[in-house]
């Protein structure tokens, strides 16, 4: 008897305590289902949308921007009067934080889509994380508005102003960092990019240039602050020459130098940062704060990007450097 009324006893705390656990999980279950319905849960109630992370959301968000997947676009704005276009690479990493943004103007009589196929600097975006932005000149064939050769403008469009309107668009549709704005270019896109940073000094951090064609800028070159300066160019170049080509109006790669050695306010002394092969990089360090000037001088390259596959028409490619590496590695230095 004493054993069935113990039993008893235990069979009863046991119903009670397994009763309390049930009442304690319905009371949890009741607060999540409220939570979820009310919002007060991070992201409850909400689905992502396909293939964007929740996370990648918010940062999207907090910016203030559309959502975008990463990948190529090709859009448009319209620019002093005209319906400009450019293809914008967003890398995979686009929407977690702000990023810099990389702007690579094409050489003459190209494209975009071209260039941003043949340089693969996509490639290099994906992997360090930047935003990859090719423009498309204008005119018949292509041409930037680099400057004043010995026939007059290099193109009729304005294309420092498309440059502003086409940063404006960038900060206000993208998670762009307007601190690390870049401009970069090939041949004419290349003296393109060095009008740039004349004319728009303040919202560009670093430029960049690759067997540049550097023209005169209309009313000079006045930038209002020093700008960090990489320079790569072949000695073999016949469309770019190293030494200029006075009959075309276009400056030598010594001019260049020299001239924004002063805008920088560089001392003369320099250094050796890279030797190897037929590429030699120079460096001018002591410059203004927060500027140097740098210089790959490729004794066999013809007009080519470094690192890219070989167009035996236009010269020697060097595999030595891979231009989108030494590039993002200096542009990646600076802010402005």
């Amino acid at each position: 008897m004493r054993n069935t009324d113990y039993e008893y006893s235990l069979n009863k705390r046991r119903i009670t305590g397994i009763t309390g656990i049930i009442i304690a999980l319905l009371l949890i279950l009741g607060v999540i289902v409220y939570s979820s319905r009310a919002g007060i849960l991070p992201g409850a109630g909400r689905s992502p949308a396909p293939g964007i992370s929740i996370f990648a959301q918010q940062q999207t968000s907090a910016c203030n921007t559309p959502l975008h997947q990463p990948g190529n676009a090709m859009l448009s704005i319209y620019s002093a009067g005209l319906s400009r276009t450019f293809l914008v690479h967003l890398p995979p990493s686009y929407g977690t934080q702000f990023q810099a943004v990389v702007i690579n103007y094409h050489g003459y009589d190209n494209t975009a889509q071209r260039t941003a196929q043949h340089t693969n600097m996509g490639a290099e975006a994906d992997k360090a994380g930047f935003i990859l932005v090719f423009p498309q000149a204008v005119d018949s064939p292509p041409s930037w508005n680099a400057g004043i050769g010995r026939f007059g403008p290099t193109g009729d469009a304005d294309d420092v102003q498309f440059t502003r309107d086409l940063i404006s668009y960038m900060e206000k549709n993208y998670c762009v960092n307007t601190q690390r704005i870049y401009v970069t270019g090939y041949s004419e896109g290349g003296g393109m990019a060095y009008r740039l940073a004349c004319e728009l000094s303040q919202q560009i951090a670093a430029f960049a240039t690759v067997e540049g064609a550097f023209y005169n800028v209309p009313g000079g070159c006045k930038p209002s602050r020093p700008v960090p300066f990489l320079e790569i160019h072949g000695q073999a170049d016949q469309l770019a020459p190293y030494g200029g080509n006075p009959g075309a109006g276009m400056a030598s790669v010594q001019a260049i130098l020299h001239f924004w050695l002063d805008i920088d306010q560089c001392k003369s002394a320099n250094k050796v940062i890279f030797q190897k092969a037929d590429v030699t990089g120079i460096e001018w360090p002591s410059c203004a704060p927060g500027t140097v000037v740098e210089h790959y001088r490729i004794s066999d390259g013809g007009h080519t990007w470094p690192g890219s596959s070989p167009e035996p028409s236009l010269g020697f490619t060097t595999q030595t450097i891979d231009a989108n590496v030494v590039i993002w590695n200096f542009f990646s230095r600076f802010t402005n």
